[in-house]
């Protein structure tokens, strides 16, 4: 197997070398002049200007072999070989001449022609054989930059002995004329202008007269030397100034494909204006917008048609309801992965969120993860800003202009430069129900129209791309507008008072929010319909409690208020009742009463508590006043124990029917 040729690092007054097959070093050019005159430098010579690679250190080009110079070396590697016993043999061996003369009849050569070729390959081996038939100069430039600047160089070195020699004034103005191009320059002429006056500035700041320096301004722009220079370092004066331009002509693009995507796996998002002028109901002319979601399995486009009000713009909820209906009705499905543009309109991490919640209201069969650990077919991907190759939609979006062109007022692309039926006139607006209608049967043709120029297409069109899927058994994903409506919602936190919550401003009401009481999460849904219209709904962490209606306000004497009144009365009574029911009707406290002490051994507690008591001795003294208290007392309940015998003594005696006397009476009621 041959080698790997190697590229020699170029020196300033060296030749690069390169390996052949058979591992001989190819000269790539004699350089007998400086570095700066050879045709990697000048393009003279009918050679690439600036080289075909560069020294990434120094950016010195250097030469590159051509195609034919490893072709030459093969060739003359077979000749050394028939030449070999020639070369061996002495000049005046015997058999020598026979030997040659047979080489001659093999190759249809003369014996001298032999010999010539047999002292060539002695001196100079299997590269001078090599180089037979090339030009003794080749790799040297013929000119240097150019004959009037030769000109010029040789009078400035002549005149003012500072300027060393041309080789340096050739190697100051290649430096100029590649700064020149990394400065932007738009062309060969500008770069010359701006690189002949750096150099003549530079000269007469170092002394040189002024009439020789402005002499080089001058001298015509030697365009094919501008050219050679320019050709790798006019790219570097793009990149300062021209993004785009860059992006377009030299950034090279990634190749991929989409042949092994089934419908639905990826989808794309976009928004673009539709460029023919409809009607608002006000009479005023708009421009329609374009929410389009784009398989690109099946190259199929469903899309949305939006005719918003003056200043108004799409908002999150136009794209919440577009996305919705084509998870309801788009053949492809609900998407398993999207592919969203960076716009205002989808910079919102309610794309992400929702799929997180379908993924929690259907029981993960709606599967989703964090981006930066999702498997690759399980992701939210945001296109790079400003790079339109990486959108495929943006690919679809230039050849939905071929089908809108057919559209009688389609004002072309450029709003500035609108088309018109008569010039001087405007545009001519149409109904916005006739434009969305026909847009509806021009896509439904263009869903029929087999795309050959799409490689992952295989010819097809996007209907029978999708009936290639379907005869493979796949489906598409199909989620109902509830769990939309969930997913695509703000979320609030609020407090229940007296059954109605309240969000930005609207109250919603529902009957079982009057048996709550606390905080509860409110979903407010973006999917407006008259379904969905005017509702929120309950949560509690990810059960769904129900649905709140938008409150209805009543008139002062309206009687309806009154029925409503008692019907939320009731609707309360019965929402307690069935509430105390499922929770087994209340506690009988009176049973209740007392078991905690029991149950905790408060009585025996107690109990240990009094047997652990211990008396405290009073002094002499207060023992003494203790005693006397005591003794006074027991006096007061002998004096309390006679009297009270006394009255029953005398009870006794009116149950006998005995009557007291006068002074008995009054003593009795004075308690004697």
């Amino acid at each position: 197997m041959a080698a790997t040729p190697k590229v020699a690092v170029a020196t300033p007054d060296v030749a690069p070398a390169f390996s052949a097959p058979g591992g001989e070093l190819i000269q790539a050019g004699v350089r007998p002049l400086p570095a700066h005159t050879s045709p990697a430098a000048t393009g003279a010579g009918g050679l690439t200007g600036g080289g075909g690679g560069l020294h990434i250190g120094l950016l010195e080009p250097i030469a590159v072999p051509r195609d034919d110079d490893f072709e030459r070396v093969q060739r003359a590697r077979d000749l050394m070989l028939v030449l070999k016993p020639l070369i061996d043999l002495p000049e005046r061996a015997r058999g020598r001449r026979e030997m040659a003369q047979q080489i001659g009849r093999d190759m249809k050569l003369s014996v001298a022609q032999v010999y010539r070729l047999a002292e060539r390959a002695r001196e100079g081996g299997v590269m001078a054989l090599a180089r037979m038939g090339q030009r003794r100069d080749r790799g040297q430039a013929r000119t240097l930059i150019g004959e009037r600047w030769v000109a010029w160089a040789d009078a400035v070195v002549q005149h003012w002995p500072q300027a060393v020699d041309v080789a340096r004034l050739a190697e100051r103005m290649r430096q100029a004329v590649r700064q020149a191009w990394v400065a932007g320059a738009p062309s060969e002429r500008q770069c010359w202008l701006k690189a002949t006056a750096a150099v003549a500035r530079d000269l007469m700041t170092e002394g040189c007269p002024r009439e020789w320096a402005a002499g080089l301004l001058s001298i015509p722009a030697p365009r094919r030397y501008l050219a050679a220079e320019g050709q790798y370092f006019r790219v570097a004066g793009r990149a300062r100034r021209d993004a785009k331009g860059i992006y377009d002509r030299h950034l090279a693009p990634v190749k991929r494909t989409a042949a092994w995507l089934m419908p639905g796996d990826l989808v794309c998002g976009d928004i673009t204006p539709l460029d023919i002028p409809v009607l608002r109901e006000d009479g005023s002319t708009a421009y329609a917008r374009l929410i389009a979601w784009h398989d690109i399995a099946t190259n199929w486009l469903w899309g949305d048609l939006v005719l918003l009000d003056a200043g108004e713009g799409i908002r999150r909820e136009h794209v919440a309801a577009s996305f919705a209906r084509m998870c309801e009705e788009a053949p492809f499905g609900a998407p398993k992965r999207l592919y969203l543009d960076n716009g205002s309109e989808y910079k919102w991490d309610e794309m992400l969120l929702a799929a997180k919640r379908l993924a929690d209201l259907t029981g993960a069969q709606f599967a989703v993860d964090e981006a930066s650990t999702a498997p690759e077919d399980r992701r939210v991907i945001r296109s790079i800003p400003f790079r339109p190759r990486a959108k495929r939609i943006e690919g679809v979006f230039g050849n939905l202009t071929d089908w809108l062109g057919w559209w009688l007022g389609y004002v072309g692309g450029n709003r500035m430069t609108k088309k018109v039926v008569t010039l001087g006139k405007g545009v001519q607006p149409a109904r916005f129900e006739e434009v969305r209608e026909w847009l509806g049967r021009t896509l439904a043709d263009y869903h029929a129209t087999p795309q050959p120029g799409a490689e992952h297409m295989g010819g097809l069109s996007p209907q029978q791309r999708l009936e290639q899927a379907l005869a493979t058994n796949w489906a598409p994903w199909r989620i109902d507008r509830l769990l939309l409506a969930l997913a695509f919602a703000d979320y609030h936190e609020r407090r229940v008072v007296r059954g109605t919550v309240s969000v930005g401003g609207t109250t919603y009401f529902a009957d079982f929010l009057m048996a709550i009481e606390g905080r509860v999460t409110v979903a407010v849904p973006r999917i407006v319909s008259d379904r969905l219209g005017g509702v929120a709904y309950i949560l509690d962490g990810q059960r769904i409690l129900g649905m709140a209606e938008r409150e209805r306000v009543y008139g002062i004497t309206d009687p309806a208020g009154a029925r409503e009144a008692n019907r939320r009365a009731k609707a309360l009574a019965t929402l307690t009742g069935e509430l105390a029911a499922s929770a087994g009707g209340p506690l009988d406290e009176r049973r209740l009463a007392g078991t905690l002490a029991e149950l905790h051994g408060l009585d025996e507690t107690l109990a240990r508590a009094e047997a652990a008591k211990q008396a405290v001795e009073p002094t002499p003294e207060v023992a003494a006043l203790m005693e006397g208290m005591r003794a006074h007392y027991r006096k007061k309940i002998e004096q309390i124990n006679e009297r009270r015998q006394i009255r029953l003594d005398a009870e006794k005696l009116n149950r006998y029917g005995v009557e007291d006397d006068e002074e008995t009476r009054l003593a009795r009621e004075m308690g004697l």
